[in-house]
């Protein structure tokens, strides 16, 4: 008999959300990407920027048990307090945190970059959050292989993506923003989706055939889920901000991205 994982009022969360619920193969590959390079910072204070959720933040607690998580919508906040009840999850202002400067040794971001419209907004706040010396790990969405090779060979816009309303960095972007805010990029991973799991047509077939070699062969820029762990220089000076409404996320109804 299958188990039950529905929760009053959220029956139409995805069942790996659920506390306990075994993970699908997607979930599975982006823990095991966040957790790895979580493993590799000392215990500290952490802030879970956007937990979707709450999965990552109750598995990010396993090995930095001082963590606190935060969300723009007050549903992820009902349903995190419900499935995972000894972690502190918070509704959060749409336009910023609050917590004083240099409140964590941590930030997780995990897929929240693609949802805001402004990305130097976004980053100020977190960098200010975030104490000297102390450590981001950050989490984006890039387009498909094929479409962004294609994309760049031809000078056209990136075609790549199944979601319009996904903001989608590619390394060098991605890069940049961090170095605009004093952070330096320690390591990157990343991690590939199911293949062959939405086909349609022969370029499906395609783009999963590449994203199967790709994650054989530990290839990182052509994975569709990019991962950073970076360093906040100490004495570096915050990037000039946008209006703090600029940084309201736009998420989907599914949560951070399709996904999370």
């Amino acid at each position: 008999m299958t188990p039950d994982y529905s929760c009053a009022g959220f029956t139409d969360v995805p069942a790996h959300f659920h506390r306990d619920a075994p993970l699908d193969p997607h979930q599975q590959r982006r823990h095991e990407a966040v957790l790895s390079l979580l493993r590799t910072l000392p215990p500290g204070r952490v802030l879970d920027s956007g937990f979707g959720w709450g999965d990552i933040a109750w598995q990010a607690a396993r090995t930095h048990p001082d963590i606190r998580a935060v969300d723009v919508e007050q549903r992820r906040v009902d349903f995190a307090r419900i499935q995972y009840p000894s972690l502190d999850f918070e509704l959060c202002r749409p336009d910023g945190l609050d917590y004083p400067d240099d409140s964590f040794d941590v930030v997780l971001s995990i897929v929240v970059l693609p949802f805001v419209p402004d990305d130097d907004a976004y980053m100020a706040e977190i960098r200010r959050v975030l104490r000297p010396g102390g450590h981001l790990i950050l989490a984006t969405k890039t387009s498909r292989y094929l479409p962004r090779l294609w994309a760049r060979a031809t000078g056209q816009r990136d075609r790549g993506r199944r979601d319009a309303s996904l903001r989608h960095h590619d390394a060098a972007a991605a890069a940049r923003l961090l170095d605009r805010h004093g952070f330096q990029v320690l390591s990157r991973r990343a991690f590939y989706d199911p293949p062959f799991e939405a086909r349609k047509n022969l370029a499906d077939v395609l783009n999963g055939a590449c994203e199967v070699a790709g994650s054989a062969l530990g290839i990182v820029d052509g994975a569709p889920d990019t991962l950073y762990r970076a360093h906040l220089n100490i004495g570096s000076r915050p990037a000039a901000r946008s209006s703090p409404a600029a940084s309201t996320p736009r998420r989907t109804a599914s949560g951070k991205g399709q996904s999370s």
